[in-house]
């Protein structure tokens, strides 16, 4: 088990533990902290609380535009591997699938 790492998020310590290693945590409470800091600087949130989950909210939305355009670029690969196994002539993986299943 990894021994827990203190970390600093809008002035409140942490104790944190974590597989991926302190390094990690620190990198992720660091990023958590300055998007924490930037809300908080607009002067419009009140609360810790809510500058937390507007922070979530922050987050959650950059992590699933970057698993969106992950999506995109695996279709894309998957699009450009066809047309060059069809360019050069080799059946798709998929097709030789096809072919050994229908005998």
């Amino acid at each position: 088990m990894s021994q827990p790492v203190e970390v600093v998020i809008m002035g409140q310590v942490f104790s944190v533990t974590s597989e991926d290693g302190e390094e990690h945590i620190r990198r992720v409470a660091s990023y958590v902290d300055a998007k924490m800091r930037e809300l908080a600087a607009g002067g419009k949130v009140v609360s810790s609380y809510t500058t937390a989950v507007l922070a979530a909210l922050n987050i959650a939305s950059e992590c699933h535009k970057l698993r969106q355009n992950f999506a995109d670029i695996d279709a894309a690969i998957g699009r450009l591997s066809e047309r060059l196994e069809a360019a050069s002539g080799d059946a798709p993986a998929s097709a030789q699938r096809r072919i050994v299943r229908n005998g």
